[in-house]
């Protein structure tokens, strides 16, 4: 029988694809015949880069070639994320490379790649390159520019259902470790099975790698088919790529985080197209009417800005321009501003007008400036009748963010200032709102729509998630007749152009008496808990959208009176006349008042973007319903009246992608649907397709498609249903032939189809007709559970690097257990003290459970005796931490603190046990050799590298250990003690140790076998 095409075959479809494309093509063993390769541990083909840069810099002598490529290929970081870092800046901005000839000094700006011409550089695709490192492996393809590894490509079997691309995803993962110096050069990876082919950052989460959808920019290609073929044609024709890895790629920097992003197909597309219309507006025959880009609500916008202005900063048409950031709310004007902050690497310093003045200042002054402002600071001073001439020259572009009814101010407005201050600037907008949303002419403003990138578009490449609604509607409590009249205006209104008028906020008000009655916010506060509880993964945050701050503050002290209510805070902003002083008093169960200053709201936005923070709700007004991204925000509860771009703003704050997360969840309270269906039906006429929110009874139809696929896996004859009701021991009894039964048949694709079940019980799990199927659901994902505990390698990675899938299915397996018993250690699905009990999720989920001190005891039993296995007994780490845990724990008995302060101690110890035992298993130390690593490595200095001195030890502690006796330590044991010394320093003198080292080290080694060895030989 013919077998069927595997990945080899389409390992060389590719490889054929790219040689169309005009690369070169070696197999990895024809780099060592040829010459071209010395070790499997080298990665840079050092030839072919030489090679270039002496034909690029000729009058660079050949020797100080040779030291050129190696100062260009030693990236300076003690994390492969700042190596990557740091060999990118020099890939794309170049070095100053000094050198001498004849004692005269030269020093030119060179580039490892020739940008302006793609053809002056040495395109090369390898295959099957081996290469060693912790390991030895081998990528599938390896893409060399100039004899620099910038490309991986990882392949999997498209006609094998076993092999999937995320586990292409898997092995770059595992790459990053095995065979750190490949990635030490890399500027993006592939992965794919032809089925879903996708491109992203080796440092990235799965969620964030992308599909390339087009290959004209113009054209989407939505076929599932042949998705290689796209990603080929559309990125890497050699100009293409070398455009995509030196603008399109960006290192964003938030202390000492640092998160490498690309951009996907419709921002570089898009972008590019922006920056050929820039060019055309600003000629001197240029209208200045540059366009508009629109791409939808949380589909990178910002990033999409950033490389727009990165690109023409640099490009010399625009010969050094000035590029305004233009917005039009404070909240925007942060949220974008510091984006451009953290992308300093790529776009370089960035000015903020804090007030008009320094606006002006900065616009009148040195052209190649980067200035962001709002709007409303292009204002005139008292005294004017027309805004001041601040510059006239062409190279200025202004940037409109989401400026809706602001840009339409012609008649005076901010808008006329802006443009009488700049009579000769150019103009763009970016909105993530339909064109049409903003009634306001806005491409007579700024000109013809660039590029369009729709809701449907964005949740079918998955740049954004599906947003689901749910109405919970609760009744109003009339107070008068005429009430439902009034709120059916006011639902009609919201958002329209009479906000301001008297009538409008007459009703507003009448309305927000009956919105706001004590009675309807205790029921709304209870449902949110309830509803937040059930459906919500301990990862999940939501946001809770209020009519006024009034009714805020209400809710706030509602919530806070149910005792099951996770942390809230609020988020509004102040008024000094009419606020009462309470509001700016700290509230009870924070550290913070409802009015919040700056810094206290960047700590709370903060809060709301760590999945692992407690803060779980926010309950806001107007405030960050734009311009505010908060991943792990899932659920989105409305209380207040909303429509138009208004409502698309708001409900797209739970649209943002995040591991584990399947969608966002509009929550309605107050009747939006109407507003709703008007929004999609604009939206569809303004071009787009598809509905930016799904009812919830699309997702259940989802959820319970995965359903009937994990079923299919269960033989026929078994009846599941009633499974919980057995005797504890038939019980198990029957879940473990489940088990043998699925070890024996497909366990691995059992795995991926109880994961997508699992994440769309996420979503629907409060259901009516799902809530019947929980027991069947806890059954299936715990023979998941159970099955990877049987496929698991046995060297684990570190919890932290789980992903919330795994971490999910670990706390609802306890969970679930949980319920029957208050065996602990059944609980714990343990036989023996194992510090993995220590999960995150695990013990984030403890303070909700009966019988907590029972578990603390547990607890605290486990983490003593991982201390000891993790130090040596005395060690002072064992010490500290068994003073801490002692302590903690008596605090806690005593009522001093709570058990979740208990819960974060523990977690905190338990990653420094995660990060000794990682330590002496990168090291190869054992737990005695360890102690002397400690020992030494206080010496604060760089003299030796880890490797060396592992070796060191290992060597050190055989020869001493062989001059031990009974007692060595004691004073008539000297001449014991003195062999041991001598060991040791014969040993390191071998090892060409010499001066005050020698002395240093023989000093500590002693210390520490006589700490270690005193009683030896029972603690040998």
């Amino acid at each position: 029988m013919t077998r069927p095409l595997g990945e080899t075959e389409f390992e060389e479809t590719t490889i054929e694809r790219l040689k169309r494309l005009g690369y070169d093509y070696l197999h990895a063993q024809e780099l060592f015949q040829r010459g071209e390769r010395n070790s499997l541990h080298e990665v840079v083909l050092y030839g072919r880069l030489e090679a270039f840069l002496k034909k690029a810099y000729p009058a660079i002598p050949e020797h100080e070639i040779k030291r050129l490529a190696q100062v260009l290929t030693a990236p300076d970081g003690v994390k492969l994320i700042n190596r990557n870092m740091h060999f990118h800046k020099m890939l794309t901005k170049g070095l100053e490379f000094s050198y001498e000839v004849n004692d005269e000094t030269y020093t030119p700006h060179v580039f490892p790649i020739d940008w302006e011409h793609p053809e002056n550089n040495d395109f090369l695709v390898v295959n099957q390159l081996s290469i060693e490192g912790r390991m030895v492996r081998r990528p599938d393809i390896v893409i060399y520019i100039n004899g620099l590894p910038l490309i991986v490509f990882e392949l999997k079997n498209p006609n094998n259902e076993q092999a999937s691309v995320y586990d292409a995803y898997t092995q770059i993962q595992n790459y990053t470790y095995d065979i750190s110096q490949l990635f030490n050069y890399n500027a993006f990876t592939v992965i794919s099975d032809n089925v879903e082919t996708k491109h992203g950052m080796p440092f990235a989460d799965y969620d964030f790698f992308a599909s390339w959808k087009s290959i004209d920019g113009r054209n989407v290609d939505n076929n599932r088919a042949n998705t290689m073929r796209t990603l080929i044609e559309g990125l890497f024709p050699k100009d293409r790529l070398l455009n995509y890895i030196r603008n399109f790629i960006v290192f964003l920097e938030e202390g000492s985080k640092i998160t490498k992003v690309g951009a996907k197909y419709h921002q570089f597309f898009g972008v590019n197209f922006a920056v050929n219309e820039a060019i055309r507006a600003t000629r001197p025959d240029g209208d200045r009417k540059i366009g508009v880009m629109y791409h939808t609500t949380g589909s990178g916008k910002s990033l999409s800005m950033l490389f727009f202005a990165g690109i023409l900063s640099r490009h010399p048409e625009m010969e050094n321009p000035s590029i305004v950031i233009q917005v039009d709310r404070n909240d925007l004007d942060e949220q974008l501003h510091d984006t451009f902050v953290q992308g300093k690497s790529y776009i370089g310093h960035v000015e903020h007008a804090e007030d008009t003045e320094q606006l002006r200042t900065l616009l009148r002054g040195e052209a190649g400036q980067i200035i962001f402002s709002t709007i409303e600071k292009f204002r005139k001073k008292e005294g004017e009748t027309q805004h001041p001439v601040l510059s006239e020259r062409r190279n200025i572009v202004v940037i409109a963010d989401e400026a809706h009814r602001t840009q339409a101010g012609f008649a005076g407005g901010f808008a006329a200032q802006l443009r009488y201050a700049l009579p000769n600037a150019s103009h763009i907008g970016f909105t993530g709102t339909p064109v049409d949303f903003v009634g306001n002419h806005t491409e007579e403003i700024f000109g013809h729509i660039i590029h369009r990138y729709d809701m449907a578009q964005a949740v079918a490449d998955k740049a954004t998630l599906p947003i689901y609604y749910e109405s919970r509607l609760i009744p109003l409590d009339l107070s008068a007749e005429d009430i439902d009249e009034k709120y059916k205006e006011i639902i009609v209104d919201a958002g329209g152009d009479d906000e301001e008028s008297e009538n409008y906020k007459r009703k507003w008000a009448a309305l927000e008496r009956v919105v706001g009655t004590p009675k309807r916010l205790r029921r709304l506060a209870n449902d949110i808990v309830s509803h937040f509880n059930q459906v919500a993964n301990p990862f999940q945050k939501a946001m809770i959208v209020c009519m006024s701050r009034r009714i805020a503050v209400d809710l706030y002290n509602y919530l806070r009176d149910i005792p099951e209510c996770p942390p809230v805070e609020v988020i509004m902003t102040g008024d000094v006349s009419k606020d009462p002083k309470e509001w700016r008093e700290v509230q009870p169960g924070s550290k913070y008042a409802h009015i919040k200053s700056k810094k206290e709201q960047e700590e709370v936005k903060a809060k709301l973007r760590d999945p692992e923070d407690p803060l779980k709700f926010v309950i806001v007004v107007d405030m960050w319903l734009t311009g505010m991204d908060a991943k792990p925000l899932s659920y989105l509860y409305v209380d207040k009246p909303m429509k138009g771009h208004n409502l698309m703003q708001a409900i797209a704050r739970v649209n943002r992608v995040f591991p584990g997360k399947e969608g966002g969840v509009v929550v309605d309270y107050i009747g939006i649907a109407t507003s709703l269906k008007e929004a999609t039906y604009k939206y569809t006429q303004s071009g787009g397709t598809g509905s930016p929110s799904y009812d919830i009874s699309e997702a259940v139809k989802i959820f319970m498609n995965h359903l009937e696929a994990v079923r299919g896996f269960i033989p026929s004859e078994i009846d599941v249903q009633n499974w919980r009701t057995k005797q504890k021991i038939e019980r198990e009894d029957f879940i473990a032939d489940l088990v043998n039964v699925l070890l024996n048949s497909d366990p691995e694709e059992y795995i991926q189809e109880a994961t997508k079940l699992e994440k769309s019980y996420q979503l629907v799990k409060n259901q009516p007709e799902v809530l019947e199927l929980a027991d069947e659901v806890m059954l299936y994902l715990m023979i998941k559970a159970q099955l990877r505990k049987h496929l698991r390698q046995p060297i684990e990675k570190p919890s932290e690097n789980k992903t919330l899938e795994e971490r999910l299915s670990e706390l609802i397996d306890n969970s679930l257990l949980a319920k029957e018993t208050v065996d602990i250690f059944k609980i714990a699905g343990i036989e023996r003290p194992d510090i993995s009990i220590l999960d995150d999720a695990f013990l984030a989920d403890l303070t909700k459970k009966e019988h907590e001190d029972l578990r603390l005891k547990l607890l605290k039993k486990l983490l003593e005796d991982q201390i000891k296995v993790t130090f040596s007994k005395g060690s002072p780490q064992s010490k500290a931490l068994s003073e801490l845990l002692e302590k903690t724990l008596k605090d806690y008995h005593n009522r001093v603190i709570q058990a979740a302060d208990v819960v974060r101690v523990m977690i905190k110890m338990r990653k420094e046990m995660e990060e000794e035992m990682r330590k002496r298993h990168d090291l190869g130390l054992s737990e005695e050799e360890i102690e002397f690593y400690k020992a030494i490595t206080t010496m604060e200095q760089e003299a030796f590298s880890n490797e060396f001195l592992a070796n060191l030890i290992h060597k050190v502690v055989k020869a001493l250990k062989k001059q031990l006796a009974v007692d060595w330590t004691s004073p008539h044991r000297r001449d014991v003690y003195a062999k041991v010394k001598l060991a040791v320093k014969h040993v390191l003198m071998k090892e060409k140790i010499t001066g005050q080292q020698l002395q240093f080290l023989t000093n500590k080694f002693m210390e520490q076998a006589e700490q270690q060895y005193k009683d030896w030989p029972m603690n040998a």
